[in-house]
């Protein structure tokens, strides 16, 4: 046969073989959640969030629109100052010396820091987020406010101002972010699915074996007009045993009577 596949081909394989893909899909899907659920870790996410304002004085009543504009610009270079090595150093002292003997010391590095932490905010917005990832929802928590309080003590050093406020305070995170188990469990079942699937087609594609009449019309492309029955021909040597049998069986019978 010629190694091309109909879609009607396609379908029939489909069908003949649904049990076998059903079942790799149903594999496929318990693997991918027991992957998601048992063997990666989990990740926490908290987030703190903060203002840029300019501050005013008496003489000014409130500040104007160029100003807020301001405002919104500096926050990309505040994303990169919350994330410099002096920030992630003075956190990271902070970690492995907390004020409280109650506290769980940290040792984090400032390139550890700085993979957990990273800057968001909305376009056009005065307020942008610190958000931590971590494994330890406890510790997720514990950066993200150290993160924020300390780069609000240094902003002032850095850049002479006072603008910034702490609007929200980061919790303790309840449920992880991650690993997304649907993801896991969609991606496994397809990956399976695709595997048994070449197969069967492959499989199909190198079976050459001629089954039935439409395969020789397939495969010679001529015009099937009909079938000849098998019959089973009687053998001489069936003929000869089926006589001797006869014989001994009246041999037997004439013995019996004597």
């Amino acid at each position: 046969m010629n190694n091309v596949i109909e879609l009607r081909q396609l379908w029939d394989i489909i069908r003949k073989h649904f049990f076998a893909i059903a079942f790799m899909a149903i594999i496929g899907a318990t693997i991918g959640y027991g992957v998601a659920r048992f063997i990666i870790t989990p990740t926490y996410s908290a987030s703190t969030s903060m203002l840029v304002n300019r501050s005013t004085d008496n003489t000014q009543a409130a500040a104007n629109l160029s100003d807020q504009q301001a405002d919104v610009q500096i926050i990309n270079t505040y994303k990169n100052l919350v994330i410099s090595s002096n920030v992630m150093g003075d956190v990271s002292k902070s970690l492995r010396n907390p004020n409280s003997s109650d506290q769980k010391k940290y040792y984090l590095t400032i390139d550890q820091l700085k993979k957990m932490v990273s800057i968001s905010n909305e376009q056009s917005s005065q307020v942008f987020s610190i958000n931590v990832k971590s494994d330890d929802p406890r510790e997720a928590a514990r950066v993200a406010n150290m993160v924020s309080d300390s780069f609000k003590r240094k902003i002032s050093d850095f850049m002479k101002v006072n603008n910034v406020s702490i609007i929200d305070v980061a919790k303790i995170p309840k449920q992880p972010v991650g690993p997304n188990k649907k993801l896991y469990i969609l991606i496994s079942t397809v990956i399976f699915i695709s595997i048994i699937s070449l197969i069967l087609l492959v499989k199909e594609l190198s079976d050459t074996a001629v089954r039935s009449p439409n395969d020789v019309s397939d495969l010679l492309g001529i015009t099937n007009l009909g079938t000849i029955g098998y019959i089973k021909p009687a053998y001489h040597g069936d003929t000869v045993s089926s006589k001797k049998e006869k014989k001994s069986r009246s041999r037997l019978k004439r013995n019996t009577k004597r």
